[in-house]
């Protein structure tokens, strides 16, 4: 006995099962999966900092001088953030400077090997927003 609509509900249910995998892998488009970089992987050790409530987390951070690193930086607010690092002790001026995002969402920022001393780091969009660096 011949069933023609067979290939049909097949195909359908298909689809179900490739939309299904596309939700659950994260790529709807959520915060969680903007939370990973996007190729490769990033210098470590890791940083965390956050903007809320147009303040960062925390006003102090360390990091190893002389190593790349990477800032996991995590925009929980709809208006757009980024993080820059200048050097404060000897007036070299910007060393860092990530890219602007809104959010909420999460961005793996790479920095490169920072000579050892302190430094500042800040939102480009809300100066008021900033912090201290210090690379040993």
């Amino acid at each position: 006995m011949s069933r023609p609509w067979a290939g049909t509900i097949s195909r359908r249910i298909a689809l179900v099962i490739v939309a299904g995998a596309l939700t659950i892998s994260g790529c709807g488009g959520s915060a969680a999966a903007a939370a990973t970089p996007a190729s490769g992987n990033p210098p470590g050790p890791y940083v965390a900092l956050a903007a809320r409530d147009l303040t960062f987390d925390t006003t102090s951070l360390a990091v190893p001088a002389s190593a790349p690193f990477t800032i996991v930086f995590e925009n929980a607010e709809g208006v757009p953030h980024n993080v820059s690092i200048d050097r404060t002790t000897d007036g070299a001026g910007r060393v860092f400077e990530g890219a602007v995002f809104s959010g909420p969402a999460t961005r793996w920022y790479a920095v490169p090997a920072l000579a050892p001393g302190e430094y500042t780091f800040l939102c480009q969009v809300h100066p008021s927003m900033t912090g201290r660096l210090v690379a040993t």
